[in-house]
């Protein structure tokens, strides 16, 4: 088939993926059961190909015509092996099945690759530029005496690297097992790998969890009968709607979320925190409904925020991850950054935005939800691009700045006298200088304690009594509130809890009067800061919220605190 005739069968399929309803459903069984028989020698066509089907596959209209488009995904791998050459390397970094990527991955991410897909990861050393990092590096990893191999006359990393495989590991195994066995500490070992910024390269071959076939087992099910919803979402009350389950995740569905969530974010070229380094017993799910399962990831306890309670999600749409992102916060408020993935973005993205903060209400309970500008502005290209100020606006958010706020109103009265005037990128890139927020009960947003005006009080309080001396700063934090709260048992509890315990106690110990809180109130707090290292932050979330009184001692802090 001649290329133009190929391109117009895959443009039709993309027209009528996102339409649904009695003439919809026969037309793509039509064009999925033609397209079966048509070969593509174009990345452009096939690449556009995979996305409607990717998009048909999460939002299907029937069995039917979800199995025909997982049934053309799983041969996707052979349409990539039929291409030429020059039109498969077009395809490097797409996440298809049977193609390659390679990104700088940090450490727990190339741990993850290295042993899940040995035979599949590599260094790409020809596009490597750091060999004097490098060696800096592997001098401070090896013994003193091999160190000497990187000195000016050496073995210089290359001949040190064959040298140290000894002809059985890859270049990639060796460096992970020196990482692994470094004398230094977890963090320092991923700030030093992640300097590197060594290309891995990994090849989706097989049964890879690459964007074609990714899914989440046992997943419900839901076949979209009638046109997708758009509009007409009632956004505020879809969140605070009560949620049928968030139930804790069993471990086989902890460890299939985790494994989802890790290839979810390498197969497009990205990393989030709470995905390389998971916390297994703190996985929540929630099936909200029309087919969605929404996973909240928590983190291990030493990496958690200081104060501030955090789950990442990742979003499933019949299986299919559609949406990730993460939330965080405490006392009323969330913030909370998305993003859905660009296949799925034609797809029902309010209602799922909405289904998303749902379960989030489940655990946060919060009246503000507050969107960072970094989802709008410059440091956000795409958001920029594609005008995401307004699809919050339309959403209920409003800028957080009375100036930016006034200018929005301004933009949308214009818009609405105006009918083919767009903002321009000058104009969407001032409506970004602002954060976004939602309160749920429609009022102005409540004053947030946030861990950044914390992080200001504590700076100045180090720098003023202490000299900028911060281990002794600590140290008679943790003396003044363990006596304070008569924790004097608090060196024997778990380690995670004994180093939350210390993280908290100079925020705690900036309270003037906690040591003449009545008795209980001092014990309730105690449990609130051995929470923080407990397993899940679901728990220390929820004793937080309750404790009135400190709320109000921190809120009385903040005030006075100068805003980041």
């Amino acid at each position: 088939m001649r290329r133009g005739e190929a391109w117009a069968l895959v443009d039709a399929l993309a027209a009528c993926a996102p339409r649904f309803g009695t003439e919809a459903r026969p037309e793509k069984l039509r064009l999925l059961a033609r397209l079966a028989t048509v070969q593509i020698a174009s990345a452009p066509t096939l690449e556009r190909l995979h996305e409607s089907l990717c998009f048909v596959r999460a939002y299907p209209d029937d069995a039917a015509v979800q199995d025909a488009a997982e049934r053309a995904l799983r041969e996707f791998a052979m349409r990539v092996r039929r291409l030429a050459a020059p039109a498969r390397a077009r395809l490097h970094d797409s996440g298809i099945a049977d193609t390659d990527l390679d990104y700088p991955f940090g450490l727990p991410m190339a741990r993850w690759l290295a042993t899940r897909f040995p035979g599949d990861v590599r260094i790409a050393w020809r596009t490597f530029d750091g060999g004097e990092r490098l060696e800096e590096a592997l001098s401070l990893l090896v013994t003193p005496t091999e160190a000497e191999a990187f000195t000016e006359g050496g073995l210089g990393w290359r001949r040190w690297l064959r040298l140290a495989s000894g002809g059985r590991a890859s270049d990639l195994e060796v460096l992970l097992r020196l990482f692994r066995t470094a004398p230094i500490s977890e963090e320092a070992r991923e700030w030093l790998f992640e300097t590197l910024e060594l290309p891995i390269v990994w090849r989706l071959r097989g049964a890879a969890p690459s964007r074609t076939l990714l899914r989440l087992p046992g997943a419900p099910v839901f076949y979209q009968r009638e046109g997708l919803r758009r509009s007409g979402v009632d956004f505020a009350h879809e969140i605070t709607r009560p949620l049928p389950t968030l139930r804790q995740a069993d471990r086989a569905v902890a460890d299939a979320v985790m494994e989802a969530a890790r290839a979810a974010m390498a197969t497009r070229a990205r990393e989030l925190h709470a995905f390389a380094r998971p916390n297994a017993g703190d996985i929540l799910v929630a099936d909200p409904g029309r087919g969605l399962r929404i996973a909240l990831v928590g983190l291990r306890p030493d990496d958690r925020l200081p104060l501030d309670a955090y789950y990442a999600y990742l979003a499933f749409k019949n299986g299919v991850p559609v949406s990730y992102g993460g939330g965080w916060g405490c006392f009323g408020t969330l913030e909370f950054a998305l993003n859905i993935f660009e296949s799925f973005r034609q797809g029902e993205s309010a209602l799922l935005i909405s289904q998303i903060l749902r379960v989030y209400y489940r655990v946060f309970r919060m009246r503000t939800v507050v969107v960072d500008r970094s989802q709008i502005d410059d440091s956000n290209p795409e958001g920029l691009r594609t005008g995401a100020f307004y699809f919050y606006a339309k959403l209920g958010f409003r800028p957080t700045d009375a100036e930016v706020s006034r200018l929005a109103d301004a933009e949308r009265a214009r818009i609405a006298r105006e009918r083919d005037y767009r903002s321009p990128l000058a104009m969407l890139r001032r409506l970004g200088r602002s954060n976004l927020f939602l309160t749920l009960d429609g009022g102005p947003p409540a004053p947030a304690v946030t861990g950044s005006r914390l992080a200001a009080l504590v700076t100045g309080h180090i720098t003023r009594v202490f000299d900028g001396d911060r281990r002794a700063a600590v140290a008679d934090a943790v003396t003044r509130v363990a006596r304070a709260l008569g924790a004097t048992g608090w060196r024997r509890v778990s380690p995670p809890e004994r180093r939350a315990f210390e993280r908290l106690a100079i925020v705690m110990g900036l309270i003037p009067d906690l040591a003449r809180w009545p008795a209980r109130e001092r014990e309730r707090l105690r449990q609130v800061m051995q929470a923080k290292g407990g397993v899940s932050e679901a728990g220390y979330l929820a004793l937080l919220d309750g404790h009135r009184r400190l709320r109000r001692s921190l809120d009385v802090l903040v005030r006075g605190a100068p805003v980041p």
